[in-house]
């Protein structure tokens, strides 16, 4: 990561750091299809209906994150929402697994959810425009060294000992909370000139509200203000749905694909070195891609990051045992990390810096939206049809995802000169 790595604020690398350890600690979402199939008794369909709804909380503390970090500012919202999901994993593991304890876990997940919007908002805040992209890409790094171990570890742990699943998830989030109040300051550009000049964060989040914001755009109107007048932002918003549809079938189909095809000892096992190769191929990858895209477009780079779901998640319509599995896994990862790096910076040049959080949380709603579709169509699909049959539409899904991505960046450079950084 030599170009992702440079002089960077200290919150910068604070937050690999958080991200490297709570991706390191992440135990508990990547088993939660297994959990609910294989240890509370929920069928395939059930399953996908109540991941849906988990989608929706985590909606919820979406919005509820970016408006907060918005207001009340990034470093305590930030650090209390990481400690709140962190208690509700410890509650997990304490009452272990009863029908009460998926409930706990949507609310730990949509306090988690909370925290994502922040973190990309405090970047956006820190990083200079233009190595945008290199802090991104170094936090995605960060998290996928800790997915490239977490996930291989839960593996295990879930046929051994589950309730330390919990544990892991609830100290791992615990350790990230006292490094964003230990290294990460405020950043907010409001709250922080208010501070400066001597005037109240009170009256400095009345201004995020209701004023002026930092990059010259009223806030009058709000959010949804921002992305009519932004019809490029709006469309991305709207297409990132059927990106999280494809993506998210990797959490709900893919481990019920792998119980299928190896059974219900094998397949945790598989899912977990599936994720491990996710994890590892980021860690190998991550620097070579951002460097091969950093002059590429934001929305060509992402297009052809959907291209590659296109490749990874369609083929595995064509696996029969492991081996193929993982070398799917591989294809589909790169999409990832042109998407991971190159959708951040794209929503941060568009952005005024006074709704950065909220902005953020609205993109990221419609990631959700289609997180939440995923597993509520996936899921009879697979009882009805078998789960392998659903790789084959999923890959025409993320072609035509690749195609509107491309379309809409003709259609912003016929649109004149991009936005410039706000």
């Amino acid at each position: 990561m030599r170009q992702a790595v440079g002089r960077f604020p200290r919150e910068i690398y604070a937050l690999f750091f958080v991200r490297l350890v709570v991706s390191a600690g992440s135990f508990v979402n990547p088993f939660l299809a297994m959990m609910l199939t294989m240890k509370l008794g929920y069928d395939q369909a059930a399953a996908g209906a109540f991941m849906s709804a988990v989608s929706v909380v985590s909606a919820a503390g979406l919005l509820a994150g970016g408006r907060l970090g918005d207001t009340l500012g990034r470093r305590p919202v930030l650090g209390g929402l990481q400690a709140l999901a962190a208690a509700s994993f410890a509650a997990c593991a304490l009452i272990g697994f009863v029908p009460a304890a998926p409930f706990v876990i949507a609310f730990a997940l949509g306090a988690l959810s909370g925290t994502w919007p922040v973190m990309n908002a405090v970047v956006a805040d820190c990083a200079p425009p233009e190595r945008r992209k290199e802090a991104f890409a170094l936090l995605y790094w960060g998290n996928n060294i800790g997915f490239s171990i977490g996930p291989l570890a839960a593996g295990f742990l879930f046929s051994r000992a589950p309730r330390l699943l919990f544990v892991g998830n609830a100290a791992a989030l615990a350790a990230a909370s006292v490094i964003v109040f230990l290294f990460v300051r405020e950043t907010h550009p409001l709250l922080t000139a208010a501070s400066a000049t001597g005037a109240g964060a009170a009256e400095a989040g009345s201004a995020g509200a209701g004023g002026e914001g930092a990059g010259g755009s009223s806030a009058g109107g709000g959010t949804f203000r921002i992305l009519a007048a932004d019809p490029v932002l709006l469309v991305f918003a709207l297409l990132a749905v059927l990106t999280a549809f494809v993506y998210n079938q990797h959490t709900f189909a893919l481990p019920l694909f792998l119980k299928d095809l190896l059974g219900p000892d094998a397949g945790p096992k598989a899912f977990g070195a599936a994720m491990a190769v996710n994890g590892m191929t980021v860690v190998a990858c991550t620097a070579l891609v951002t460097a091969a895209s950093h002059r590429w477009p934001a929305l060509l780079a992402a297009a052809a990051g959907s291209l590659f779901y296109f490749l990874g998640f369609g083929a595995y319509a064509l696996a029969w045992r492991l081996l193929p599995v993982l070398a799917c896994t591989f294809a589909w990862t790169l999409g990832e990390i042109l998407g991971a790096t190159n959708t951040n910076a794209f929503i941060a040049e568009r952005a005024p810096a006074s709704h950065r959080g909220r902005i953020n949380s609205a993109v990221s709603f419609c990631y959700i939206l289609g997180n939440a579709l995923a597993p509520l169509a996936a899921g009879p699909a697979m009882k009805a049809f078998g789960s392998r049959a659903i790789w084959g539409p999923i890959g025409l899904l993320a072609g035509l995802g690749a195609l509107g991505l491309a379309v809409l960046y003709v259609w912003d450079r016929s649109r004149g000169p991009a936005r410039t950084d706000l």
